[in-house]
């Protein structure tokens, strides 16, 4: 046992469905709000970008950020996990990353790196993610 002094206190504890659904809402919510406060001070942040296929055979991006803040202390997070429907075209990432980007109140013109894997989608030279970003 863990915590046999405690025991009574975790028989308190609902582990209904919903209470638990609630609980991983709220907890994500803090994530977000401690990551916006968090990108407020870097100084330049990059971004690295995977697409990648799930069990059921939908397309889900992943967005990680690897911030500075003017201490030089460095953060590194999954920003974002977006499932992709339909197509995956340059375009349709760099929505997905500029949503995710404003979503989490990140200043464009701190964004120094980004990083993806070679597929056409995301380096495309005209319409890839990075040209998107580029032009942005």
């Amino acid at each position: 046992e863990v915590c046999p002094e405690k025991r009574q206190l975790f028989l308190n504890v609902s582990l209904s469905r919903n209470t638990i659904a609630e609980r991983v809402v709220q907890l994500s919510i803090n994530l977000k709000e401690q990551l916006v406060k968090k990108g407020k001070d870097f100084i330049a942040y990059s971004l690295a970008v995977d697409e990648s296929t799930d069990i059921s055979d939908i397309a889900q991006l992943s967005i990680f950020i690897r911030g500075v803040d003017s201490s030089l202390s460095v953060t590194e997070e999954l920003l974002a996990l977006r499932p992709m429907h339909g197509t995956t075209t340059g375009h349709d990432l760099y929505e997905e990353v500029s949503r995710c980007v404003n979503e989490m109140e990140l200043p464009w013109k701190k964004l120094v790196d980004l990083t993806t894997d070679g597929a056409p989608a995301m380096c495309g030279h005209r319409s890839g993610l990075v040209a998107k970003i580029r032009e942005k």
